[in-house]
């Protein structure tokens, strides 16, 4: 009905001032007859537009409820990939905690073995570790566990291997004790052979002082000789003097004395060697008593300072680890109990939940069904609504293509009517008007004598005037009766109207 474009009719007085007023009513009415078809049009225009947007709307809906379906079924799946993904990574986590008790098993039974080696003790944890592996493959990824094997059992292995290992080491501490005894017996019997030496040393002391007391006795002996030659020798003066000197006498006595000055002197060196010697051993063994004294102390010292060193520095990451490792033995018994009061509520839960997804599948079933069974209801409402639609659209077509032919016909009627009303009113105005014009001026010729030839008072010229409106008024009826005799003959431009205002809504 857009293609329909009626022209506007300007309908102004002005306009038609010279044309009869049952024309202008007659067109005014058709006017008002077209806007009328008009308006009717439009409203089954917009009826049936409101029809097909009402129908896109239903569209619309059908496919958000199919929409909101796929969602609710994407949801579902996600749900259950979040319960098997919660459930796989509850397993994989108690599996790694197993595989990292296991490691830590592994590095309590190398670190044990490394400590026994530092003390000189063999200790072989990893043969009587179960679950222990070569050095080579602590570091090594877990691989993918079969789905029979359970973590917590894992790990309750593993503790009991750590506990095994805590007695190993509880083996090896006492093996290292007993190392330790053995060492401190050797120190004992270490510190009895330098108090041996120290003995030795005092009595070589001792040897010395006695050596020493016998140089001072041949010291004394040496000057007792010393005198006895010196008696000697007052008496070979003596009996030099009384005895007859000869040479040969006192060339012996002079050799005699010479030699024994000379066995007086290689004495008193041998002497002063034999003392210097006994001072510079007497000495040197002081020395090397006192060096063996201060090494043996500082080699005692440092060792025990290496030992308490190489003790601590071995002792304090693996007290340090020992701790952490009682913490998180503790922590992750702590998180293996919630775990186990939460298993029987997780489980509990999870059944709840799988019962309400099946409960909310089957009522999504239901309901799914249910939306099918109304939307094929719906097409079904739609195919015949647009059936109907199509129907009622042929018809009302129909309906404004004969109206349209009729008001086409009733058109040309009404343009041949309004072309002989036109013809007839020239008639009219070429024949009447002339005389009526003619009359007219000779009535107001006659009232224009009649008014300068008598003036009469006001009451009567207004009497005069009232009589000549009515003639003029008697006139306009003639006029109007001569206009209904020219139309005799022809369709009553009465019946036009009553026509059009049957087309009026």
């Amino acid at each position: 009905m857009a293609s329909l474009n009626i022209a506007k009719m300007v309908l102004d007085k002005d306009s038609w001032e010279n044309i009869p007023p049952m024309v202008f009513k007659s067109f005014q009415t058709t006017n008002t007859n077209m806007n009328a078809i008009k308006k009717w049009a439009d409203f089954y225009e917009s009826r049936a537009k409101s029809q097909t947007d009402f129908l896109g709307k239903m569209e619309e809906k059908l496919m958000s409820v199919e929409q909101s379906l796929a969602n609710v079924q994407e949801r579902m799946a996600s749900g259950e990939q979040n319960l098997a993904g919660e459930s796989a990574a509850v397993r994989q986590q108690a599996l790694t905690c197993a595989h990292t008790f296991q490691r830590m098993e592994k590095c309590l039974a190398v670190v044990f073995s490394q400590i026994g080696q530092t003390f000189g003790l063999q200790i072989d944890c990893l043969e009587t570790n179960p679950g222990a592996v070569e050095g080579d493959h602590t570091d090594a990824v877990p691989e993918a566990e079969p789905p029979s094997q359970n973590g917590v059992a894992m790990m309750e292995t593993s503790v009991l291997g750590l506990e095994r290992e805590l007695e190993t080491l509880n083996t090896a501490f006492e093996r290292w004790r007993a190392g330790q005894a053995l060492d401190q017996e050797r120190h004992v019997s270490l510190q009895t052979s330098i108090q041996e030496l120290h003995q030795a040393c005092q009595q070589s002391e001792e040897k010395i002082s006695s050596c020493q007391e016998t140089l001072e006795e041949h010291s004394r002996g040496n000057e007792t000789l010393s005198g006895s030659l010196a008696e000697t020798q007052a008496a070979v003066q003596e009996l030099h003097s009384t005895r007859v000197q000869h040479e040969d006498v006192e060339t012996a006595v002079q050799r005699k004395g010479e030699e024994l000055e000379l066995q007086q002197r290689t004495t008193y060196q041998q002497m002063e060697r034999l003392g210097r010697r006994i001072e510079d051993h007497v000495s040197e063994v002081q020395k090397l008593v006192s060096d063996m004294g201060r090494q043996t102390d500082d080699k005692v010292e440092d060792y025990r300072s290496q030992v308490a060193k190489m003790v601590e520095g071995h002792m304090n990451p693996l007290n340090a680890y020992l701790n952490t490792m009682h913490v998180k033995t503790d922590v992750i018994r702590v998180d293996l109990d919630k775990l186990r009061d939460q298993a029987p509520t997780l489980v509990s839960s999870i059944q709840e939940i799988m019962k309400k997804l099946e409960e909310l599948q089957q009522a999504h079933e239901t309901k799914a069904s249910e939306l099918h069974e109304s939307m094929d209801d719906m097409k079904i409402n739609m195919v015949d609504n647009v059936d109907r639609h199509d129907g009622q659209h042929e018809q009302l077509s129909k309906a404004m293509q004969d109206m349209s032919d009729a008001l086409d016909l009733r058109l040309k009627a009404i343009t041949e009517f309004a072309d002989k009303t036109s013809e007839s009113l020239e008639v009219v105005k070429r024949e009447d008007l002339s005389g009526l014009a003619r009359e007219l001026l000779f009535l107001d010729q006659k009232v224009a004598k009649w008014v300068h030839s008598n003036p009469l008072p006001a009451k009567i010229s207004e009497a005069r005037l009232y009589s000549l409106e009515a003639r003029l008024a008697d006139e306009m009826d003639a006029r109007i009766a001569f206009e209904s005799k020219v139309q005799r003959g022809m369709q009553s431009p009465r019946r036009l109207t009553g026509q059009s205002e049957d087309l009026e809504p």
